[in-house]
């Protein structure tokens, strides 16, 4: 099989099967999304974990370690969810686990370990943030009205962005491409065919399901412009990371994809944005 022919494939019976997953097991609290947002950041974070050890100096990834950080938050935001803990209990983790990360740094064992400070303080302060801190606000978007079409309607805006995004830049971007030094493969026509069907998702999700994105038209293309352009950037900012690495996928996970990070790094740039702005534009 082509490339081309592996990321269709997987997108065909990708999207389905996690928007399959929200609309059939919506009850209780959406259980069935929330426990793979919580396995996807545990994985997606162990990946992550492996190619900044390739570059960060005094990191050295462990898989338990890496999986326990990525599940962190999000566990934590579902247990407020279903109502185990109160609101304010992602705050308090995060803040108590950036101090404890901090902390242990006074326990090395002797003078020439404490040149691996930075370097550890760096790489794990960041696996906590990104991906797990992000993808906790794709559980907080399981608390929205209509939540199960919410996510339905963000996943189409995401994938179908991406998807977009490549097919277009490989009928129509070979010359326009080289536009960023972080993506060189990547072309001003893909972009633009990604950006542009993000708002479109949004006009079609209000039509076929009236009052999910209530307002004018002018805010339905605003909240899915915005939307688009974070998805973009977060396909960038894992492009910087993989190139900072001097590493071509974060894994082999998924056939023509690379790794989960590789996949879903628009999803969790994407989803406090969507979060946020819903509740600022439609509610």
């Amino acid at each position: 099989m082509t490339n081309i022919q592996k990321r269709l494939l997987v997108f065909l019976i990708g999207l389905p099967l996690l928007v399959g997953v929200v609309v059939l097991f919506a009850e209780p609290h959406h259980v069935g999304f929330n426990i793979i947002a919580i396995l996807a950041s545990a994985i997606c974070t162990v990946e992550a974990s492996l190619l900044i050890e390739k570059k960060q100096k005094g990191y050295r990834s462990e898989v338990l370690r890496a999986a326990l950080v990525g599940v962190l938050l999000p566990g934590v935001t579902w247990l407020v969810v279903i109502g185990v803990l109160p609101p304010e209990a992602p705050v308090f983790t995060l803040v108590t686990a950036v101090s404890l990360i901090f902390a242990t740094q006074v326990l090395r064992k002797n003078q020439a370990e404490f040149d691996k400070v930075v370097g550890h303080l760096t790489s794990l302060v960041t696996l906590l943030i990104y991906p797990g801190f992000f993808i906790s606000f794709a559980t907080r978007i399981t608390t929205l009205p209509r939540a199960t079409e919410l996510l339905a309607a963000f996943f189409c805006i995401v994938f179908l962005n991406d998807s977009m995004a490549y097919a277009s830049g490989m009928l129509f971007g070979r010359n326009s491409r080289k536009v960023l030094a972080v993506s060189p493969n990547k072309s001003l026509v893909g972009f633009a065919g990604g950006f542009l069907t993000s708002p479109l998702v949004v006009v079609i999700a209000e039509w076929l399901r009236p009052g999910l994105f209530p307002g004018g038209l002018a805010a339905r293309i605003f909240f899915g412009a915005a939307i688009g352009a974070t998805a973009i950037l977060g396909d960038l900012v894992e492009s910087a990371l993989k190139r900072g690495t001097l590493t071509k996928d974060s894994g082999q996970l998924i056939p023509g994809r690379g790794g989960l990070l590789d996949s879903a790094d628009s999803v969790i740039f994407a989803a406090p944005l969507f979060y946020y702005l819903y509740l600022f534009v439609f509610l």
